[in-house]
């Protein structure tokens, strides 16, 4: 790959993750690719992560607040759209990344000539004594396109809208934008939803070693009572990316019919993830890509 630019952001959207912030951000300065940047997006939290790296004295760590809590696909879409590197790399704040991680997706998702590379996890739970190890979840591929189980990829697509790859792994930066880049309106499940638009209009990697530690704890967005898998809110909310599914899912048909090609079926699928977007949140979007684009610039 010497003669391809390589060079990855990674994005870090932060919330109320001041004690495992550090950990996210040391493991991504210490990747045995260097040619990375990472930007920490303070999504609106009034007591900001700076203060627990203070003392990290590197180029590649690029530090933003939003003028508000917008949600973290809204934070990561400021990053995708403001970056100029070919590759897009998802980190959670209270997550972390073993030193290979960006190098082994890299090279699998040129390999192949893919748009979205990942690999096996390994989710463990938070603790009164500490975290713990629990299980390598994402590790096996099935082409059977339902549900037989979870945390399975599962490449193949069916008319029903099901989680079928996890979004913390390294994207290329302009297949997200392809279809409508990192935000569709929605502050919770819109990850599965972008994994299924890229298996319709690309190819996914995937490598079985778990590369990635994804934690387990109260209070993130998926357990917290407000916005957890069984709140009122996600399950609204999953009803509503059911429906956006369907609509893309259709165009998807259209293309494997060849009544469209594969230009018009992302252009489809775009604007049918615009079309959720608020005229405020599009605003909003738009002016804080503008101010992070100016910090990168400098």
């Amino acid at each position: 790959m010497s003669g391809l630019d390589q060079r990855i952001t990674a994005c870090i959207p932060y919330y109320g993750c001041g004690k495992y912030i550090r950990r996210a951000v040391e493991c991504l300065l210490a990747q045995t690719h260097r040619n990375i940047s990472v930007v920490i997006v303070n999504d609106g939290d009034p007591d900001p992560p700076w203060r627990w790296l203070a003392d990290i004295d590197d180029p590649r760590l690029v530090r933003f607040n939003l003028s508000g809590n917008h949600g973290p696909y809204l934070a990561t879409a400021v990053v995708l759209n403001s970056t100029p590197a070919p590759y897009f790399l998802i980190q959670d704040a209270d997550d972390w990344s073993l030193p290979g991680r960006a190098e082994c997706l890299l090279d699998r998702l040129e390999r192949d000539g893919s748009d979205f590379a990942i690999s096996a996890q390994i989710h463990y739970s938070e603790a009164p004594a500490g975290s713990s190890p629990a299980v390598v979840r994402w590790s096996v591929v099935s082409n059977n396109g339902a549900a037989q189980s979870a945390f399975v990829v599962r490449p193949r697509l069916t008319p029903e809208f099901a989680y079928r790859a996890p979004h913390h792994g390294l994207f290329r930066t302009a297949s997200v934008r392809r279809v409508g880049g990192y935000y569709g309106g929605y502050r919770v499940s819109y990850d599965a939803m972008l994994t299924n638009l890229i298996l319709m209009t690309g190819r996914v990697s995937h490598v079985p070693e778990p590369f990635y530690y994804h934690m387990v704890r109260p209070g993130s967005l998926t357990r917290s009572d407000a916005t957890g898998m069984k709140s009122s809110f996600r399950q609204q909310t999953e009803r509503a990316i059911a429906r956006l599914y369907k609509r893309c899912y259709d165009h998807y048909l259209d293309y494997l019919s060849e009544k469209i090609d594969s230009s018009q079926l992302a252009s489809a699928i775009r604007r049918s993830v615009l079309s959720n977007i608020s005229a405020h949140d599009a605003r909003q979007l738009e002016t804080e890509t503008a101010r992070l684009g100016q910090q990168l610039a400098r």
